[in-house]
């Protein structure tokens, strides 16, 4: 009789301690940034010249994140060709993705690198990837100045 007692107040005891841990490991999960997006200065460039515009992409989240990653420009660029979508898996273990994107324009003009999370499975495995609940889309602005 003393041994069962004894195992099931070991029992009682690991339950409480694993649920403080559960709840303490689960705290910093709300202050984690779900995309971090970071585009590079530009180098102003003469009309028609083509520059290189460098996107970094991570995340804070535990779990891998599907995103599509565009350059938008808030002005029409009269210039072509038109910078793409690109699609790609995020890993949290891993540092910052770099997106390269060919970018000209005649005019000075902001431009946006505008990353969203999405659902496809395609992109990473269904079973490792995740669409969190909170803020799906992140950007960074810079402007590009053109030289006349």
């Amino acid at each position: 009789m003393p041994l069962l007692q004894a195992l099931i107040r070991c029992s009682l005891i690991v339950l409480f301690l694993e649920l403080c841990l559960q709840l303490v490991t689960g705290q910093d999960d709300i202050d984690r940034k779900p995309l971090i997006v970071t585009l590079s200065s530009i180098t102003p460039a003469k009309a028609n010249e083509t520059t290189e515009v460098k996107c970094s992409v991570s995340t804070e989240l535990r779990e891998y994140v599907a995103v599509n990653i565009s350059l938008v420009t808030l002005r029409d660029t009269k210039c072509y060709p038109k910078p793409f979508d690109v699609q790609a898996c995020i890993s949290p273990e891993d540092p910052p993705r770099n997106f390269y994107f060919n970018l000209c324009s005649q005019i000075s003009t902001p431009v946006a690198c505008v990353v969203t999370i999405i659902e496809d499975k395609y992109i990473c495995d269904s079973y490792i990837s995740v669409v969190p609940s909170m803020r799906k889309t992140n950007y960074d602005i810079k402007t590009f100045l053109v030289n006349k």
